[in-house]
């Protein structure tokens, strides 16, 4: 069987043979047969049955073997022994069918066409991507997480959902993990992180199911994962925008680069509970700002924001910054930038996020804000004067 196996054998036993319907994993326990220059692998209870099958087929149906006869055959009586009734009435009706018929006119019939519906028309379908995976039980320790695309599990509704999953495990609701192998043969979870979490958590699950696919790229890895996750259920706009980053998504990058350059971090948890100081959150208010105003404005609104509140928590970010970025797209006249600075630093984040206590939507509060720093800004006009 060596002749047959693509690569060496893997540490849980399994290994790949080269079928003529493709790759095919041996698992540990199961048989591998070689027929007519062919390799088959299947439970060892089934192999009796499909040699016995393949025999069959190669024999062909002229060598099957012929039913044994319960008694001596009986005798075949002449074609034109009439003397039973049954074999009277029979020639009587042949007789009846080869006499001279009378001639009528010819009735043509008109055969109803086929009605035509959707559902008649063959589907076209685009040809398969990617290889078929191997179903593979693996050890929880060798499976690894790509915290460059995977959504943090480090938030309570996460925690709460690992701890529930280990306490009560139940092997009937542990699908596959979907899992990829890169080329230095590691391999990574794509989906089913909180079912990997809680068998570590447990520590006595020593294997899990998993569906193991090699992919081209860690953007591939990333984008499979918005696609299965987006097509179960939504994904929040963080682990969205991670993903998209690891994918290789140009807006995506352009945002984590203007963050970064200003000295910020991008959260990867949507509470603000969790948030810490130096993350930004409001990834999406930045996307909308870079793409109807320009990367340059999105830099000097974090700018100010960096030096405005060092060491503080955002939780306004999102309302300051899209209030900053308004004042700069429209300035008052005889515009200076660094007195709206002085002005944005009047108060900390917590006493800006105190101006939005009864504004409703993200409008409203943005556009409070604007104006509570177009005061501030006057403000610092005059004690500067």
């Amino acid at each position: 069987m060596r002749a047959y196996m693509v690569g060496e054998r893997q540490p849980n036993g399994t290994f790949l043979i080269k079928t003529k319907r493709g790759q095919a994993r041996v698992h540990v326990g199961f048989a591998a047969i070689e027929r007519n220059g062919e390799p088959w692998t299947m439970h060892p209870d089934s192999v009796k049955s499909f040699v016995a099958e393949l025999e069959e087929g190669e024999a062909g149906y002229g060598n099957l073997p012929r039913t044994p006869s319960s008694g001596p055959e009986a005798e075949v009586a002449p074609r034109d022994d009439d003397t039973d009734e049954i074999t009277r009435r029979i020639r009587a009706s042949s007789d009846i069918a080869t006499r001279p018929q009378p001639k009528v006119k010819a009735v043509v019939a008109i055969s109803p066409q086929p009605t035509r519906t959707a559902v008649a028309r063959k589907a076209k379908f685009a040809p398969p991507l990617g290889m078929p995976p191997s179903i593979e039980n693996r050890n929880p320790a060798e499976l690894n997480i790509d915290d460059g695309y995977q959504r943090s599990i480090d938030t309570g509704p996460s925690k709460a959902l690992i701890e529930r999953i280990a306490r009560s495990w139940d092997w009937r609701m542990c699908l596959p993990l979907v899992v990829s192998k890169r080329d230095d043969g590691s391999l990574w979870v794509i989906d089913g992180q909180h079912r990997h979490a809680a068998a570590m958590l447990r520590g006595d699950i020593s294997y899990l199911p998993c569906c193991v696919g090699v992919y081209g790229s860690v953007a591939d890895e990333a984008a499979m994962f918005v696609a299965m996750n987006r097509a179960r259920r939504a994904i929040n706009r963080l682990d969205d925008f991670h993903a998209a980053q690891a994918g290789g998504d140009a807006e995506a990058l352009q945002i984590a680069e203007l963050i970064e350059a200003a000295g910020f971090t991008v959260s990867r948890k949507t509470g603000v509970a969790s948030w810490v100081p130096g993350e930004v959150a409001f990834t999406s208010a930045i996307g909308a700002v870079l793409r109807k105003h320009g990367a340059a404005v999105v830099s000097q609104a974090l700018d100010m924001m960096a030096k405005a509140f060092p060491g503080e928590r955002l939780v306004a970010g999102s309302p300051v910054f899209t209030a900053l970025c308004r004042i700069l797209v429209r300035p008052p006249d005889n515009f200076d930038p660094e007195r709206l600075a002085a002005g944005l630093r009047t108060f900390d984040m917590k006493g800006w996020a105190s101006f939005l206590a009864q504004a409703k939507g993200g409008d409203e509060r943005a556009q409070r804000l604007r104006e509570t720093l177009l005061m501030a800004y006057d403000d610092a006009g005059r004690v500067n004067v």
